[in-house]
C-alpha cells in the first residue's frame, strides 16, 4: 500500500480548492440576481445617470431595457424623452426624431407632448430644413399659446424666417416678443444684422445670357471669370472658323458637322453664363445664412437645461 505524505496531498488538493472557490464566487451573484428581479426605478435611474455622465450608448441600452421590462411604469414617457435626447447627442437624427414624434403623438396638452413638438422643430432648424421647421414652430404656438418654451419658439420661428430670406415675415413673428423677454434683444440683433449685411452686387442671369449670345465668353467675363471667358471664346471661334473654311472649300458635310458642334458650344456658353449668375447670387445668400445661423441660432436644449424651463416633467 502506497502512502502519500500529508504535505504532498495538500499540494495536490490546493488547485481543486481554488477552482471550487472561483466557481462559488461566480454562481453566488448569479443566484442572487435570479432571486431578486430588477427594479424598474433602479434601471431607469441608472440609465438617466449614464446619460448625465455623457455615456450615451450605455444610457440607451439601459433605457431601452427599462422600456421593454416595465411597459406600465409611470416613467415610460420620461424614458422615451431621454432616449430621444441621447440619440440627438449622438447625432443620430433619424432615431431621435422617431422618439420625439411618438411622444408628440401622445395625449395633447402634457409637457412631454410640448417638449417633443419643440424638439422636432428645433432639430429641423438644425438640419436647415426651414420649411419643415416653420411648420412645426407654428404648430407649437397654435397648440401651446402660453407657458414654457413659447418665447423661445417665437424667437426660433423668426430666426427661421430670416434664414429663409423672409425678413418681413420674421419681423412679424418677433413682434410677439415682449421687451422683458430674454429673447427680445437677440431678435433685434438678428434683424439688425440682416438689414446691415454688406450689400454685394448681384449678377443678372438675363444680362449674362444676352452678353454670352452677342459674344461667346462675354457673359463669363461679366461674372468675373476670365478663364471661362477665354475658353468659351476660343472654342466657339475655332469651330465657327473651321465650319466657315469647310464651306468655302466645298466640304459641305464637314461644314455641317462642325456647325452642329458649334451650335452646341454656343448654346452651352449661354446657359453656362446664366447658371453662373444664379450661382453667384446663391453663394452670397449662403454665406450670409451661415453667418446668421452660427451667430443667432442657440444650441439645442439638453437634459441639464430642462429643469429651469418650468416644464411639468419629472425625470
Amino acid at each position: 500500500m502506497v502512502t502519500i505524505p500529508l504535505h504532498d496531498m495538500l499540494t495536490m488538493l490546493l488547485p481543486f480548492a481554488v477552482f471550487l472557490c472561483l466557481i462559488g464566487n461566480l454562481v453566488w451573484p448569479l443566484s442572487t440576481l435570479a432571486a431578486e428581479p430588477a427594479n424598474g426605478a433602479s434601471v431607469y435611474a441608472f440609465g438617466r445617470h449614464l446619460l448625465e455622465l455623457g455615456d450615451h450608448y450605455r444610457a440607451i441600452t439601459e433605457l431601452k431595457r427599462f422600456s421593454l421590462l416595465f411597459p406600465d411604469d409611470p416613467k415610460q414617457l420620461a424614458a422615451q424623452m431621454l432616449l430621444g435626447l441621447a440619440y440627438e447627442a449622438l447625432a443620430d437624427d433619424d432615431s431621435a426624431i422617431g422618439y420625439f414624434r411618438r411622444l408628440q403623438q401622445t395625449e395633447d396638452g402634457n409637457d412631454f407632448n410640448r417638449l417633443a413638438l419643440f424638439k422636432l422643430g428645433e432639430m429641423r432648424l438644425q438640419q436647415r430644413q426651414y420649411q419643415q421647421a416653420t411648420q412645426l414652430f407654428r404648430r407649437f404656438l397654435t397648440q401651446f399659446p402660453d407657458g414654457p418654451l413659447v418665447d423661445r419658439t417665437t424667437y426660433l420661428l423668426g430666426v427661421t424666417h430670416t434664414l429663409a430670406g423672409k425678413a418681413e415675415t420674421a419681423a412679424q413673428s418677433f413682434t410677439s416678443l415682449s421687451p422683458g423677454s430674454p429673447w427680445f434683444h437677440r431678435a433685434n440683433a438678428i434683424q439688425t444684422a440682416f438689414d446691415m449685411a454688406e450689400p454685394r452686387p448681384s449678377k443678372s442671369p438675363r444680362v449674362a445670357g444676352i452678353l454670352a449670345g452677342i459674344l461667346p465668353g462675354a457673359g463669363h467675363l461679366y461674372l468675373g471669370k476670365p478663364r471661362h471667358a477665354i475658353t468659351a471664346l476660343l472654342l466657339n471661334g475655332l469651330f465657327l472658323a473651321g465650319a466657315t473654311v469647310a464651306f468655302l472649300e466645298g466640304l459641305e458635310a464637314a461644314g455641317v458637322i462642325l456647325l452642329y458642334f458649334e451650335t452646341g458650344w454656343y448654346l452651352g456658353n449661354i446657359n453656362s453664363a446664366k447658371e453662373g449668375a444664379r450661382e453667384f447670387n446663391r453663394r452670397y445668400m449662403q454665406d450670409l445664412q451661415d453667418h446668421l445661423y452660427k451667430t443667432y441660432v442657440p444650441p439645442g436644449l439638453t437634459l441639464k437645461q430642462l429643469p429651469g424651463l418650468g416644464l411639468n416633467i419629472q425625470f
